[in-house]
């Protein structure tokens, strides 16, 4: 299966409500630059997201995005996928989703995973196993795996949009 593990785009300044944060202009142009090239060469089949606003926004710009190419992935809030949870939850809880939906045929299965830093770089370290590496605004990084687990992913595919 495929992973892609993307970060929001630009958001508003931090604030006391840190998830209420929307996405900037700028954060959205990011966003449909990130959905325009996955759309290029994904089929997605699902879109997990977290529930906070500038996650939720990107993440509803690859839907649109995908939808108008004639693509129908199925989309799932995750609260466990916010900046500061546990990767490990989080993994499990991805994991749980995608069995829930395709149960053990995932090969064939494309998955865009849409959060934040830190939690996106350490969802990713512990499926590649190597040191988590930060992630740009509203960039995507592919990973293929024969299932969720420690160490077993290895990265295929990545883009970056322009940067502030």
């Amino acid at each position: 299966m495929k992973l892609i593990f993307v970060r929001h785009g630009q958001a508003a300044p931090y604030c006391d409500d840190d998830a209420g944060r929307d996405l900037t202009d700028f954060g959205r142009m990011q966003a449909g630059q990130s959905a325009d090239a996955m759309v290029a060469e994904h089929q997605l089949d699902l879109i997990i997201a977290s529930p906070y606003n500038r996650a939720d926004q990107t993440a509803k710009i690859l839907a649109k995005t995908v939808a108008d190419a004639g693509q129908s992935p199925a989309f799932v809030t995750l609260s466990s996928i916010t900046p500061d949870d546990d990767p490990a939850i989080g993994l499990n809880d991805i994991d749980r989703i995608i069995q829930d939906k395709f149960g053990e045929q995932t090969d064939d299965k494309c998955i865009a995973i849409v959060c934040h830093m830190p939690i996106v770089a350490y969802l990713v370290a512990k499926l590649d196993g190597l040191s988590p590496a930060s992630f740009e605004l509203a960039e995507y990084r592919v990973l293929s795996t024969p299932v969720i687990a420690d160490g077993l992913a290895h990265c295929v595919a990545s883009f970056v949009p322009d940067q502030p």
